[in-house]
């Protein structure tokens, strides 16, 4: 794959992006939210790309259910493995605690193995709701976002598109989201984020 080449369609917008696309969409209406997730999921699989969805839910047949609300029929690619669907505390914290490098590692294997497995691309999505549970190691959760943008230099993801719950998040969280994200999704568009700052910026100010 010519990688400067490829342009990537997440669905819910006209417009198409590079590869390494790391974007945060910060939600209060779950029907728009509904649309986006459905929309980035289905156009990827559309374009023959790896997807994985990190759930916000609590067992496999809440999974079902997430997906039948969204009106995804997808059982077909859910059993060849183009989509991989798993709850995000087994995905983020598979042994009870967060671990920056182990996240990042699993992200590079999904990444590898989309590649090997002869896709188009590989695109993900994730809600780290955990943090707001006391998870060990829940405090290194901004720099592992941050750390993101240096992943999709190496391994470039169509996109990684990480959602979060106004309704969960104080200001001071949702200043921290923003920092990390280069782009954002705003009523359907994806747009530049003024608030972004690099890991050696944070570094410098010691938010990380």
């Amino acid at each position: 794959m010519e990688t400067e080449a490829y342009k990537a369609n997440f669905g819910f917008t006209r417009e198409t992006f590079p590869l390494g696309t790391h974007m945060c969409y910060i939600y209060d209406d779950e029907a728009e939210r509904k649309m986006v997730i459905e929309k980035y999921l289905q156009s990827g699989i559309s374009a023959r790309e790896k997807v994985v969805a990190l759930l916000d839910v609590e067992t496999e047949a809440d999974i079902d259910d997430c997906m039948k609300e969204m009106g995804l029929s997808v059982d077909e690619q859910r059993r060849t493995g183009q989509l991989v669907i798993k709850n995000q505390m087994e995905a983020y914290c598979p042994d009870g605690r967060f671990e920056t490098q182990g996240m990042l590692e699993r992200l590079r294997g999904v990444y590898n193995l989309g590649m090997e497995e002869g896709y188009a691309a590989v695109r993900a999505t994730g809600e780290p709701s955990w943090i707001h549970h006391g998870v060990p190691g829940s405090d290194h959760w901004l720099e592992y976002e941050s750390e993101l943008n240096n992943l999709v230099l190496d391994y470039p993801f169509s996109g990684l598109l990480c959602r979060f719950d106004a309704k969960k998040y104080g200001g001071a969280l949702l200043y921290d989201v923003l920092s990390v994200h280069p782009l954002m999704v705003v009523r359907g568009q994806v747009v530049r984020n003024p608030y972004y700052m690099t890991s050696a910026e944070l570094r410098l100010r010691g938010r990380i």
